[in-house]
């Protein structure tokens, strides 16, 4: 029996039924008052309208009602219809139903709604449209309802264990609504098409059907924003690495030229590459070239300076401008083991005369005059 004589004995209800393919977004089969609901004038102008212009939350959701269907559930649910622009409320009940070639499509029984608060409406239909991320579970982390965005991201779920990529995330959520407290936190979670970057924000609340304790998740994909600060900071020390460039003039001796300023960030960047670098390479001398710096922070300096020494490197600073030279003589800075030139070719000049583990560079000579 095909699906038209299947379902003859509904035209005679007054209750609207129709007959819904997820698959080609379209109306197979209406009783005549799903005709009149949907005004659509007669059953095949109702047949040829195209259900398609739907945004992926409501993909989402006709999906998740689709599977549950075909799991041989019954779901009651409430939506809006626009059949000529102005709203009408319905309370749905969805069940599967067989075509004619063995696929199950979406039987909808519906019963208009009257009476509705708008406020609430509009409350829901917020819900069921938003980008966020909005779920309500028990205590134990057991789900109690997903909106459409969180289905789509996290699938029909039964709990909220396995969301997060760091297990402590959930511990961390089920401990702050115990405590009723809120948990908020940048954090990745596990969506069904791979980790992504999420806002979270958990608070206590209660379940409105049964009053019982229960905790409102919320999650906004901050993903974008996540890589273009992991790449701003990539770039960074890219950046931080071409204005300290480490160049070998031979004789076991580095050039660092300093570009910018010297704060504690670029101090422990310089730090850690030039540390190694004299260690792998058995560096005796390292010549600091502040000519292009703006501004050195003193203590930094020093700090890596007395790191040199310890390393058993020979630290050698010119192009040092009179600003800085006035900071390390008003701060009594201990220099006795650093040398101190005019000028990179000074210092090159310097490392070239003591020469590999020779004696510690002195000073160019100056002119004499006289017999």
């Amino acid at each position: 029996m095909i699906l038209e004589e299947r379902l003859a004995a509904l035209h005679l209800l007054g209750t609207p039924v129709w007959v819904y393919d997820v698959t080609v977004y379209r109306i197979l089969w209406a009783n005549r008052a799903a005709v009149a609901l949907w005004q659509a004038g007669s059953v095949e102008a109702l047949l040829q309208r195209d259900f398609s212009p739907l945004t992926d939350l409501e993909r989402t959701r006709q999906s998740v009602n689709q599977e549950s269907i075909e799991r041989g559930q019954v779901l009651i649910q409430d939506l809006s219809i626009f059949p000529s622009g102005d709203p009408v409320r319905l309370r749905c009940i969805l069940s599967g139903v067989p075509l004619d070639d063995g696929r199950i499509a979406m039987m909808c029984e519906a019963h208009v709604k009257h009476g509705v608060d708008l406020v609430q409406l509009r409350g829901i239909e917020a819900i069921r449209h938003t980008s966020a991320l909005v779920t309500l579970a028990t205590p134990l982390g057991e789900v109690l309802m997903q909106n459409p965005a969180s289905q789509r991201a996290y699938g029909v779920s039964a709990t909220i264990e396995g969301w997060f990529t760091d297990p402590a995330v959930l511990r961390r959520i089920l401990e702050r609504a115990a405590d009723e407290a809120i948990y908020r936190g940048e954090v990745q979670i596990a969506t069904t098409e791979g980790a992504r970057w999420h806002l979270t924000e958990s608070r206590p609340t209660r379940d409105p059907a049964t009053g019982a304790p229960a905790i409102l998740i919320q999650q906004v994909d901050v993903h974008g924003l996540h890589e273009s600060r992991a790449l701003i900071d990539a770039q960074r020390e890219e950046i931080l690495a071409l204005s300290a460039p480490m160049l070998d003039v031979g004789q076991r001796s580095l050039v660092m030229p300093i570009i910018g300023a010297l704060d504690r960030a670029r101090s422990a960047q310089i730090s850690e590459s030039l540390l190694a670098r004299i260690v792998d390479q058995q560096v005796e001398s390292v010549i600091l070239d502040f000519t292009g710096a703006s501004a050195i922070c003193v203590p930094e300096l020093l700090s890596l300076l007395r790191a040199l020494s310890l390393l058993g490197a020979r630290p050698i600073l010119c192009g040092v401008r009179p600003s800085l030279a006035q900071e390390l003589v008003a701060g009594d800075a201990p220099l006795g083991d650093v040398l101190i030139l005019r000028d990179l070719r000074q210092a090159i000049a310097a490392c070239v005369r003591a020469g590999p583990r020779g004696r510690r560079p002195s000073p160019p000579a100056r002119a004499t005059t006289g017999g």
